[in-house]
């Protein structure tokens, strides 16, 4: 079902965009284009997987985006570092968008939703 709208030259030609807005007003747009990354997502999963790296979960392959966040933020000459309550949003129109709130790692629910959790809810759903 997922195969017949996106495919892996999908992920090829993929636009990225990225916003992080700040709890005091601050705000810096970015994005990128996947064609531009150094390896191939199917070369970067051939290095993933095989005789010595198994992973009876399955795994997610993480991308990233080309975009470098430059702007100083808190001065000239200070660069850019995010601060708590930072919203950041990674979007593409193929997939949608994923937000994030910046917390410190004490302060942040436990993870326990994880790829085993993803593979029976989708399972559940028939999207597998």
């Amino acid at each position: 079902m997922f195969d017949e709208y996106f495919n892996i030259d999908h992920v090829r030609r993929s636009e990225l965009t990225m916003t992080v807005t700040g709890p005091e007003g601050f705000e810096m747009k970015g994005g990128s284009n996947l064609s531009k990354i150094s390896r191939d997502p199917l070369d970067l999963v051939a290095q993933a997987i095989g005789d010595n790296h198994q992973y009876p979960d399955g795994f997610m392959l993480f991308l990233g985006t080309m975009f470098a966040p430059t702007q100083d933020r808190h001065g000239p000459g200070q660069g850019f570092t995010h601060v708590v309550g930072d919203v950041v949003s990674v979007a593409t129109p193929q997939l949608g968008c994923l937000v994030n709130r910046v917390t410190t790692s004490d302060k942040a629910a436990p993870w326990t939703f994880g790829i085993v959790a993803l593979m029976q809810s989708l399972a559940r759903r028939g999207l597998l």
